[in-house]
């Protein structure tokens, strides 16, 4: 068959009625791996479960079970249209499939206890997180940087006041008290996430209220839990609202002005990337972040974005090791995106959203998210940032649930590039909020 032939066919699919829903443009596999090859994978990962194996497997055997799951539903958000406009696509899709794997006992409890061992309880997720964060932020140039910086602070602060206001406007209409909507919904949401957020906010809670944290922590990370799912439908609808209302968007750039600083003109001789020693300049800095964070109430992935942000303004990285770090962003850190959230989504509590689902606590959640998102995107207009993105990462980064949280919502919003600043979001601002908790509490609580 001709490449004429061939075209005209590939069109003739793309405008066919079933391309309304599903992408056909792309080639029949599983993102990239041959359909044998990713069967074998499932097949071999039923196996394995089946036969008690898993734990024998290791990593390998866990890695082979998330991708035969994550992947399938990766490739499903990304194909079906629907998903991919109201969700975010792939990244989203892999994350709630492997929860509804979990939902109904697709795979057992124990099963998914060996992959947490593996992936998550082990802090590989900390490697390939610090990974994405100290090679985009050293993919900035050093101008921007310093300009998003100066900006990029009130933008979190707006985004703070307007979700706390809405919140109590809201809970004042359906009839939660103030007390109960600033330290039970704002502060849990806005606090970085669980573990560095709504679990230590909990021992500051029993600490400072003599209350139970076990029962603070529950209503919390059922609160964080539908904020977390509020704001990655937020961030959804904002790309819909991108389209009506184009000037509000920066393309994936917060900064505005800076369309033509983000080309280097510095030349990259090939012989000089090197990806090892790329894994050991981030392993350096994890490593420098987790000692550092040992002395104070700093969250470690606080610090390596602050020890990446200091790097960059100092110029102290070369050009070659910037480069570097991108290739090995670019294959070898995003690679395991999929797998992470699947792991993430496979111990996901369904019981414990379901019994926040009244109307008045929805109202209070979702003013509060909101409120973040429109308070970060109207002063991100007066510091001369992009709505939107100021919106994204000032706002709906604040109010999601931390690290996987901020994955899950910049894939919503197809800003995936605006990881580091959805760290300060999420660390620096989730630190701040967990200060002003331990003195919130001792006069609301």
């Amino acid at each position: 068959m001709s490449e004429i032939n061939i075209k005209a066919k590939i069109d003739e699919q793309n405008s066919s009625p079933l391309s309304s829903f599903i992408d056909l443009s792309k080639p029949f596999d599983i993102e990239g791996i041959p359909l044998k090859l990713y069967l074998l994978i499932a097949v071999l990962s039923v196996v394995v479960i089946k036969l008690g194996l898993l734990n024998q497997a290791g990593v390998s055997g866990a890695f082979a079970v998330l991708w035969a799951i994550g992947l399938f539903f990766y490739a499903v958000g990304e194909r079906v249209r629907i998903l991919k406009a109201l969700v975010g696509g792939g990244l989203v899709v892999a994350w709630a499939g492997a929860a509804m794997f979990a939902r109904y006992e697709l795979i057992g409890q124990e099963e998914i206890q060996v992959i947490q061992a593996q992936i998550i309880g082990n802090g590989f997720l900390y490697f390939v997180l610090a990974g994405l964060v100290i090679s985009s932020v050293l993919s900035v140039p050093t101008t921007v940087l310093k300009k998003s910086l100066v900006s990029y602070a009130p933008i979190i602060i707006g985004g703070l006041l307007v979700s706390v206001s809405s919140g109590i406007g809201v809970g004042f209409l359906v009839g939660i008290p103030m007390d109960e909507v600033v330290t039970r919904y704002f502060l849990p949401i806005m606090g970085g996430g669980a573990g560095a957020g709504a679990l230590p906010m909990s021992e500051v809670y029993a600490d400072v209220t003599g209350g139970n944290a076990s029962e603070y922590f529950n209503h919390a990370i059922g609160v964080l839990t539908l904020g977390n799912l509020t704001a990655i439908l937020i961030a959804s609808l904002l790309v819909q609202l991108e389209k009506k209302i184009p000037v509000i968007s920066g393309k994936g750039k917060l900064v505005k002005g800076t369309e033509q600083n983000l080309v280097s003109d510095e030349v990259i001789i090939e012989e000089e990337v090197n990806t090892h020693s790329a894994m050991l300049f981030i392993i350096c800095i994890l490593m420098t972040g987790i000692v550092l964070a040992n002395f104070n109430s700093l969250h470690f992935f606080a610090w390596v974005t602050i020890i990446a942000v200091l790097l960059n303004l100092s110029r102290s990285v070369s050009p070659s090791m910037r480069e570097s770090l991108k290739k090995l962003s670019g294959w070898g850190v995003t690679a395991f995106f999929v797998p992470i959230l699947t792991a993430f989504g496979l111990t996901a509590d369904f019981d414990v959203i379901i019994a926040l689902f009244s109307l008045s606590n929805l109202l209070v959640i979702v003013s509060i998210v909101l409120g973040a998102a429109l308070g970060a995107g109207i002063t991100s207009h007066f510091v001369k940032l992009y709505p939107l993105e100021g919106a994204v990462t000032g706002g709906l980064c604040m109010a999601d649930a931390g690290g996987s949280g901020d994955l899950q919502v910049l894939s919503a919003a197809r800003r995936i590039e605006l990881y580091p600043y959805s760290q300060l979001s999420s660390r620096i601002g989730g630190a701040f909020v967990l200060i002003i908790a331990s003195y919130l509490f001792q006069f609301l609580a």
